[in-house]
Parts: structure tokens; C-alpha cells; sequence
């Protein structure tokens, strides 16, 4: 009896050993994964860098674009209304269009700013999907 009761502890005990030794692998390689993601989404925002920059020139352009326009209205009189209606709906489109673009700008900066709020945002949704890996392979659905 006594000997069966070791024999059951020690099983036990190794049983323990073999969990604790298979969470710290799995803990190790999670944590490398963050690790190559975080440094992953690092070299994307350096990328979005130039692109900010790139649409600060074009929102230069565009502006210029649009002084243009209104300097040739204002300084050539134009007496064709059609000509000026043409002048007016180019320059409402170009005014969208700065708009669209300084919005851009505001998200890229923004990205640029707090690329940690990108990466927390990624590594929830792969930590939701690995869970639903989990439990699929397990077999359990969780309640909706």
C-alpha cells in the first residue's frame, strides 16, 4: 500500500514536472512571437513615415493648385460663366480632395505616433483567434 501510494506520487509529481516544463515552452515561444511582431509592425511604421511626408507635399501641390485657380479667376476677370462654374467645380474638388488627403495624413500620423496601440489591437486579435483554435480543437464552443 505504502509503495503504491509513492508510486502514485511520484507520478503525480511528474505529471506536474511535465505540465510546468510544457507551459514554459509555450510561454517562451508566445513571448518570442510578440517579440517578432512587435518588432515587425516597428519596421512598417518606420515605413509609413515617407508616406507621411509625401502627402505633406502633395497637400503643398494642391494648395498651390488651388491659389492658382483663384488668382486666374480674380485676375483675368473671367466674363465666360461657364469657364467660371468649370473654375469654381475644380476648385470645390481640389478642397475635397485636400480634405481626403489631410485626414490621411492625421491617421498616418497618428499611426506613426502610437504604434502601440496597433500592436496591443494585433496581438488581442491573434490571442482571440488562437483561443478559437483552442477551443475548436478542444471541442467546446463558448456561450454567445
Amino acid at each position: 500500500m505504502a509503495k503504491t501510494l509513492k508510486d502514485l506520487a511520484l507520478a503525480l509529481l511528474n505529471a506536474t514536472l511535465i505540465l510546468v516544463a510544457l507551459c514554459l515552452f509555450l510561454g517562451w515561444k508566445l513571448a518570442s512571437k510578440v517579440e517578432s511582431v512587435s518588432a515587425e509592425f516597428s519596421e512598417t511604421v518606420q515605413v509609413l513615415a515617407p508616406i507621411r511626408d509625401e502627402a505633406k507635399g502633395i497637400r503643398g501641390e494642391l494648395s498651390a493648385l488651388r491659389g492658382d485657380l483663384t488668382t486666374l479667376m480674380r485676375e483675368h476677370q473671367v466674363t465666360d460663366s461657364q469657364t467660371a462654374q468649370n473654375i469654381q467645380a475644380t476648385l470645390r474638388r481640389l478642397n475635397a480632395v485636400e480634405q481626403k488627403l489631410q485626414s490621411t495624413q492625421e491617421r498616418f500620423t497618428e499611426l506613426a505616433d502610437t504604434p502601440e496601440v496597433l500592436i496591443a489591437q494585433t496581438i488581442q486579435t491573434g490571442a482571440d483567434i488562437a483561443s478559437e483554435r483552442v477551443l475548436a480543437l478542444k471541442g467546446c464552443k463558448p456561450e454567445s
